[in-house]
């Protein structure tokens, strides 16, 4: 398994915002798209058949890339939008093998970056609501620059989330001659191999990624101990709802504003979020009313009005998941992908999130993802 590498969308749609790779470019209403000595299938016949709902659905949805891109493009971070893309083709064995997944799921790289794009241009809005601006932005980003690199051990404790835990007493017993080990002068990362039971990393020596204290993405018994521990040094048993752990700091480091001004945008929004639940929903009635966006069918006018009443608690928990992937997007931690996570990769821009980084994650536990798909 690998760490948390998804880029997330909050849910512009109360729900998965699939955006869609079919086009229509070229087709009128009688053109055909099967042929059979039956009759044809036509796309007027389609469209009948999808309903108002789903129109509804996949017109709403492409009017929130026009209008995002429009007013965003040129906030968005290349760099960042490219490195993520640079480290999916890695993952899956270089650019050819990234667009042939792409292709099998009915859409291009360049859909697949503009969809990144939107995964950004979203926190830029809600930051505009929140009347946040670039040195507030950029005051965050400061905050963010010492980073961490972090690994542990742990023993998970049986509890009805992890039912694969053992007793309590049987993690504290385990626990403790992990740490007396330590203390004789064991390898930490040997260790970490031999006895965790975070299976998402302790083939890589426990190694979680790195992080900031500022937008931890651990709960905050894990955090107050990790950030608080000597670079090189591991610390005392920690005990979590999950279980107990050991914490060791690899490294640490000062980045600059730029390498984090990505995260600082995010942290932002996620807090602007906690703060007004209904700030994202209010973002939006703002940006569509500066781009005049109007149903025009009873059918459209409906879903927009829905999609407008929808609170933001999806919109909190995707907005920490994707501040989790920019913690930790500099590192892998576990065993190469099968066929299938390669499938979810492109899906999801990564594979299944760390059993660690979403345990100790207090707000990534609700997330929807966000496909790319040709339906």
């Amino acid at each position: 398994m690998k760490k948390l590498k998804k880029s997330l969308l909050p849910g512009l749609l109360a729900g998965a915002l699939v955006i869609t790779g079919c086009s229509a470019t070229g087709l009128t209403n009688g053109d055909v798209y099967i042929s059979t000595k039956d009759g044809d299938i036509t796309q007027k016949e389609v469209l009948e058949f999808m309903g108002e709902q789903d129109i509804s659905k996949v017109a709403t949805e492409l009017v929130m890339q026009k209008v995002l891109l429009s007013k965003y493009k040129d906030r968005i971070d290349e760099n960042t939008i490219n490195t993520q893309i640079s480290e999916l083709e890695q993952q899956l064995g270089g650019k050819d093998k990234l667009e042939a997944a792409l292709k099998s799921q009915g859409t291009s790289l360049e859909k697949y970056k503009n969809r990144l794009k939107l995964n950004f241009a979203v926190p830029y809005m809600i930051l505009d609501a929140k009347g946040i601006d670039d040195a507030k932005i950029a005051e965050q980003a400061e905050k963010e620059k010492s980073q961490y690199n972090l690994a542990h051990i742990l023993i998970t404790v049986k509890s009805d989330a992890i039912p694969t835990g053992v007793s309590d007493e049987e993690a504290k017993a385990k626990i403790d001659e992990v740490k007396a080990k330590l203390d004789s002068g064991a390898n930490f990362a040997e260790l970490a191999k031999e006895y965790s039971t975070d299976t998402s990393n302790s083939s890589n020596g426990g190694e979680l990624g790195w992080s900031s204290k500022e937008s931890t993405p651990f709960v905050k018994e894990f955090a107050d101990v990790a950030y608080n521990t000597e670079k090189g040094k591991y610390s005392d048993i920690v005990k979590t709802q999950f279980g107990y752990h050991i914490i060791k700091v690899l490294d640490t480091k000062e980045v600059s504003i730029d390498e984090v001004k990505t995260q600082a945008v995010l942290s932002l929004a996620q807090k602007a979020i906690a703060e007004n639940p209904n700030i994202y929903t209010d973002a939006i009635k703002k940006l569509f009313e500066e781009y005049n966006v109007k149903g025009n069918t009873d059918a459209v006018k409906t879903y927009l009005e829905s999609m407008l009443s929808a609170g933001s608690n999806q919109a909190a928990a995707q907005l920490a998941a994707q501040a989790q992937q920019e913690q930790t997007s500099s590192t892998e931690s576990g065993a190469t992908s099968t066929s299938n996570q390669t499938q979810t990769s492109v899906t999801e821009s990564a594979s299944t999130t760390s059993q660690v980084q979403t345990s100790l994650a207090p707000s990534a536990t609700s997330v929807t993802t966000v496909a790319v798909s040709s339906n």
